[in-house]
């Protein structure tokens, strides 16, 4: 096979196959010899195959009879003007696998498969691209006479069309995992984005600076990615990164302001709110402190631990926590989101009332 690969090879460069005929009589037909088939047999091969419904060029059977496979050959240069008739043909014959090539070219097709002609398309195969084994395995793959008899030909196409379609999706919903990851303010995201910066300008910036710049984002009219919103002018009431806004951070020229059990306080930022919080809260009963870390737990760190490296297990580096009781660390290095959710459910555990007993809203947190 081989031998007669390169061969074929060899007349493609030279222009030997001016048209359908010589491609049906040069290359289709020595090749479904040296795959197993007898060509002699009208039984097995069945050349200008014609139904109620149409023709093709071949029709190759794995009972007598009984096609399993169609070939059509065009000319060189034209093995993708795929055939609609063809594939509408093998779809009401019940023929589960379609080639379409210019003897240069071959794709190998699912009728039955969801989608456009491209979608449909198992393998594509070019003689003159590919290694000689290559092009011997692929073809043995799908059009062999002992792996059509078995049915492994039309397994295997059926299972690469599957994998070629999880592919495509996967493909597709890139950008979209992409808005989900920088709307939700995905913890591990902002992290990494965190160190990237630091790594470039030697300083790090706080989470509630990367989350006013992913607020500066926004999806595509697509809805297929994202685009960076134009920047405001300075003389624009929009807060420039670094600066505190009284109104964005919900609080007073002192800080974040919350109330703790009917008392007004302010924090600096965010973080020392959380801590306070947490310390007030926990210290009624210490004991439960365990189940309150059990409660919050992600599904890649803890944001409640002993120690930092159990805050964040897969990535240590990441972690930056504060002792907000004896022993206890809070993990700090998330969205304010998180932080929200965390003091809600420390509410819960304790029994306390969030919007009575404890009354904080933190930006960027809905």
């Amino acid at each position: 096979m081989q031998v007669l690969v390169n061969r074929i090879k060899e007349r493609l460069g030279a222009g030997s196959y001016p048209n359908e005929a010589s491609i049906s009589l040069g290359i289709v037909m020595p090749f479904l010899s040296a795959l197993g088939w007898d060509t002699a047999d009208p039984q097995f091969v069945m050349p200008e195959f014609t139904s109620g419904r149409g023709r093709v060029d071949f029709a190759i059977c794995s009972r007598a009879n009984q096609p399993i496979a169609f070939i059509e050959v065009k000319g060189i240069g034209r093995s993708l003007d795929g055939d609609r008739q063809l594939f509408e043909y093998a779809f009401h014959e019940g023929v589960p696998l379609c080639i379409l090539t210019d003897g240069r070219e071959w794709s190998f097709y699912l009728p039955s498969g969801q989608g456009s002609y491209e979608d449909r398309r198992v393998y594509r195969l070019h003689l003159e691209e590919r290694e000689t084994d290559e092009c011997v395995r692929i073809l043995d793959r799908y059009l062999s006479f002992s792996r059509i008899q078995s049915g492994k030909a039309v397994e295997d196409a059926q299972r690469d069309y599957r994998e070629a379609s999880a592919k495509r999706e996967a493909k597709r919903s890139i950008p979209i995992a992409w808005c989900e990851l920088v709307n939700e303010r995905d913890d591990l995201l902002m992290e990494l984005l965190a160190d990237k910066t630091e790594a470039k300008s030697g300083f790090r910036p706080s989470i509630e600076e990367i989350e006013q710049f992913l607020d500066t984002l926004e999806p595509t009219a697509q809805g297929s990615g994202l685009s960076q919103r134009p920047q405001v002018p300075a003389s624009s009431t929009r807060t420039k990164i670094g600066e505190t806004d009284p109104v964005k951070q919900k609080g007073t020229s002192r800080g974040l302001k919350y109330t703790l059990f009917g008392n007004e306080k302010y924090s600096s930022n965010a973080n020392h709110a959380l801590v306070e919080i947490l310390n007030v809260i926990t210290s009624r009963n210490p004991e439960i402190i365990n189940k309150l870390a059990l409660s919050v737990q992600s599904r890649s760190r803890n944001h409640i631990a002993r120690t930092v490296a159990e805050i964040y297990p897969s990535r240590p580096d990441l972690a930056r926590a504060e002792e907000f009781y004896k022993g206890w660390l809070i993990g700090l290095n998330i969205a304010n989101r998180e932080k929200l959710r965390i003091i809600k459910q420390a509410c819960d555990v304790f029994g306390l009332s969030f919007g009575r007993d404890v009354i904080i809203d933190l930006p960027n947190a809905h």
